[in-house]
């Protein structure tokens, strides 16, 4: 019975997970594809800023949106084939047809379809303002005063009511807001259970049991009863231990994936590979286990590329600091023809954007693409100067190995260079002083004279039949170095002796 129960609670957190996760993304997909679509297209005479309302319908709130204007409602969600506002868009119905300047792109009206087909999932709760209580530069002034964006200061270390148990300064602080809230600290676990808990936190691996059998003798054999504290001394060495664990790089390197995105595909349609991608993963894993500074870690994914002095791995010989900027090829690549749908690169950039200020700022940046953002202290200016900034960068190939791992190698092929353009240089000479008989036989070949079988003798088929072809071409070029020879030898001539030499 409690198997039976544990499966269906199971199912149901699935379940769950799986509703908040759609609900994630159709948000996403209404404010990235949707709400600029309205605001671009619709707001001018469908808001609460329009000059002019037309047919008393308002599209920039959700509950407007449901009830429509003269006409009814605009959209039925779940059915775009029965929602006024796919009709209207989709330019099938003579009597309305929306925007009235032109029909939106293929790519828009699909946007909206999708849109209402997924339940026209909208967090516009209120109508927009027609115009900011203040303008922006004093709203911007009065935002970067939040606490959040004042630099980090020293707090007060509070003093602790059992100092002979709480010692370090964040169990204080912790202590500190636990007694404001009327609450106490847990008691202190067993040496077992808290071997467990590090090893799961710092290597994302339960502890082998020799591994917690010694921790826990070494924590007996420092107390002088069971009721004392763990010994801070052993609690430290094995933590040490467990930091020099490879799983130690392995366990934070995953979660760090996630954070920009990890992936080794593209996604999309093609699903094109991320050539290369496990160098990431790799250097993520050694970074971590080396305890690289963060402020340099930052500036390896940034701008790896351009650090007068990189991070070199001495063991392996290349250059760790060039291999951080890899962080900008994750994310989806739509793949389509990037000269008439410009706006392809521009997505790139965007997801860029989004990711490298969630991931260094913690702040949501790319919803400036739009609008002064509406949260943050982050404005329009903000975003495109850092799009301007990555759309005037662009991808290349480094080679991250030191000069001297491929020295021998290099010179190796110098070697080779020099032999093989004797080599080559002696057979161009050849070809060139066997030019003038091809020609001819081609010439005769293309005319059809008499004399082929004489003029032949002793020739590549195959390369003739080049030449031969190379004469027949049509509506060539006249800066085409064989136009002239053609026009010259064009008219068959009597014998062989008359053929061009």
């Amino acid at each position: 019975m409690r198997i039976v129960l544990g499966v269906i609670v199971s199912i149901g957190i699935v379940i769950a997970s799986s509703q908040v996760n759609a609900d994630d993304a159709n948000l996403e997909f209404f404010e990235k594809k949707i709400r600029p679509l309205l605001v671009t297209h619709c707001y001018e005479c469908h808001s609460a800023e329009a000059k002019k309302l037309g047919g008393d319908l308002y599209l920039d709130s959700r509950d407007a949106v449901l009830k429509g204007g003269e006409s009814g409602a605009s959209i039925h969600p779940g059915e775009p084939d029965k929602s006024l506002l796919i009709k209207a868009i989709r330019y099938t119905d003579d009597n309305v047809k929306m925007p009235p300047k032109g029909k939106l792109s293929d790519s828009s009206i699909a946007d909206l379809e999708t849109w209402v087909k997924n339940g026209a999932v909208d967090p516009r709760v209120q109508p927009s303002r027609i115009k900011a209580a203040t303008p922006w530069n004093e709203v911007m002034r009065e935002r970067s005063n939040w606490w959040s964006l004042k630099p980090l200061k020293k707090h007060a270390i509070p003093e602790s009511n059992d100092s002979a148990a709480i010692t370090h300064p964040v169990d204080r602080l912790i202590q500190e807001k636990l007694a404001e809230s009327g609450l106490s600290a847990a008691g202190q676990t067993d040496a077992r259970t808290l071997a467990r808990r590090l090893s799961l936190v710092l290597t994302g691996l339960p502890p082998t049991i020799e591994l917690v059998e010694r921790f826990a003798a070494d924590c007996q054999a420092q107390q002088k009863k069971e009721t004392d504290p763990l010994p801070t001394a052993v609690v430290e060495r094995f933590v040490d231990q467990l930091l020099q664990s490879p799983h130690f790089g392995e366990q934070w390197a995953r979660h760090w994936m996630d954070v920009v995105r990890f992936s080794e595909t593209h996604g999309n349609e093609w699903n094109y590979e991320v050539h290369h991608a496990w160098r990431y993963r790799d250097y993520l894993i050694r970074a971590f286990n080396s305890d690289v500074p963060y402020n340099q870690f930052v500036r390896e994914h940034i701008a790896g590329d351009l650090l007068p002095q990189p991070r070199w791995n001495e063991r392996e010989q290349f250059n760790e600091s060039v291999i951080g900027t890899g962080f900008f090829r994750f994310g989806e690549v739509n793949h389509d023809d990037c000269i008439s749908l410009r706006s392809i690169g521009y997505d790139l950039a965007d997801n860029q954007i989004d990711t490298m200020t969630k991931a260094f700022q913690a702040t949501t940046v790319a919803c400036a693409r739009c609008h002064q953002h509406k949260l943050d202290a982050v404005s329009t200016e903000d975003y495109y100067g850092l799009l301007a900034v990555l759309r005037s960068s662009r991808n290349v190939s480094h080679c991250i190995d030191a000069p001297s791992v491929n020295q021998s190698t290099k010179q190796r092929m110098r070697e080779l260079k020099a032999g093989l353009r004797t080599e080559l240089a002696n057979i161009w000479q050849a070809d060139v002083s066997e030019f003038a008989r091809y020609m001819t036989a081609a010439v005769a070949v293309r005319n059809k004279c008499q004399s082929i079988g004489e003029v032949t003798t002793g020739l590549n088929p195959q390369r003739l039949d080049k030449w031969v072809a190379t004469l027949a071409a049509e509506k060539q070029p006249l800066e085409d170095p064989f136009d002239l020879w053609r026009r010259l030898t064009s008219v068959e001539t009597p014998s062989a002796t008359d053929a061009p030499a």
